[in-house]
């Protein structure tokens, strides 16, 4: 892991803390190690997404049931926020299509 510059030991702590979590999370999310801690921006049923500021751009990751699907990265949270809500609106559509092709529907 790559030191880094704390302001206070708070954040020191916060991203000791961020850090221990993601490893024992069952998500399996995969931003520990950074300064800035991970922002959930989008939590519905199966999926979720988070958006993390590297600095130079914002990181943004999409999980499904637990496993990672996509990440991407764009040059703002605002950015990010918007290139998520597209990637959810397509797997919406397909998980819909899919239960609507399904031989067990009722």
């Amino acid at each position: 892991m790559k030191p880094a510059i704390f302001e206070d030991e708070s954040d020191a702590a916060a991203s000791a803390n961020w850090s221990q979590q993601s490893k024992s999370s069952e998500m399996g999310i995969s931003f520990e190690g950074a300064a800035n801690a991970p922002i959930e921006i989008f939590n519905d049923g199966r999926y979720r997404a988070l958006v993390q500021d590297l600095e130079c751009m914002w990181r943004w990751e999409i999980h499904r049931d637990g496993q990672f699907v996509q990440e991407g990265c764009s040059l703002s949270e605002g950015s990010s926020r918007e290139a998520v809500g597209h990637v959810m609106s397509f797997y919406r559509r397909r998980d819909l299509g899919q239960r609507s092709d399904s031989p067990n529907r009722e």
